[in-house]
């Protein structure tokens, strides 16, 4: 069976909403769009919907890259990656500093980028996460959102994220009523992004976990016994 006969089979289609938030604004974003995906795109098989952090994605589901993916994502502090999404940052440097080849070619995504104009670099962290995906062959569907906190008006934060979600339906629904690309393409994105990520976090890797600690509980034992030994041999003990 194909990717294109699968998806026409009945089976439900999973779309990932990832997110990085320091304020809780991207976050709940996340989740309303989220919670919109089974009632939004119904054909021609409905969809389900997960949520959770950049960092998770890459970690936890060893990205696993489904074709179609939302982010919801602010930048913090002078143009940084706020909680959630700071590995994803590192990932997403590390393509524009080369990459190692990566290749995202099959996934599509949506941005909804959050920020305060108040600072020079308030939309620098979703930018460099735009522009790397479609560097690494990504296509971006629908309209860059930027949601400014100081924004007034028409153009105050709430007002610029509800009108995103409520104008990204159809071109989500365009991507999923696409023929699905071949499983290899999404396969070989995933073995790419995660083949970077071990390089880039070594700490992944089966087994570190305790490696890791051994590493730093070994100096410290031998901390430990030295100050009792100093004690020890000193005399300060005393019964």
């Amino acid at each position: 069976m194909t990717a294109a006969q699968s998806s026409s089979s009945g089976s439900t289609e999973e779309i990932l909403v990832l997110y990085g938030s320091q304020t809780g604004n991207s976050e709940g974003a996340a989740e309303e769009i989220a919670s919109l995906i089974p009632f939004k795109l119904l054909s021609p098989s409905p969809c389900t919907a997960r949520c959770m952090h950049l960092d998770d994605f890459l970690e936890l589901e060893k990205a696993k890259w489904t074709r179609l993916v939302v982010i919801v994502c602010s930048s913090y502090g002078v143009g940084q990656a706020p909680i959630g999404a700071r590995k994803f940052r590192e990932f997403c440097d590390e393509i524009w500093d080369g990459g190692r080849g990566i290749s995202l070619e099959g996934v599509n995504f949506a941005l909804l980028g959050l920020g305060d104009s108040h600072y020079t670099t308030y939309f620098r962290n979703p930018t460099t996460i735009d522009e790397a995906l479609a560097a690494a062959g990504a296509t971006r569907v629908g309209k860059l959102g930027k949601a400014d906190a100081s924004g007034t008006g028409e153009d105050e934060q709430s007002k610029v994220i509800d009108r995103w979600i409520e104008n990204i339906w159809t071109d989500l629904a365009r991507v999923v009523a696409a023929d699905p690309p071949e499983r290899e393409a999404l396969d070989k994105a995933q073995e790419g992004t995660w083949a970077l990520c071990l390089e880039l976090f070594p700490e992944w890797k089966p087994g570190m976990g305790g490696a890791a600690m051994a590493a730093l509980y070994v100096p410290l034992v031998g901390v430990i016994l030295a100050v009792l030994a100093h004690f020890f041999w000193s005399g300060r003990w005393t019964e």
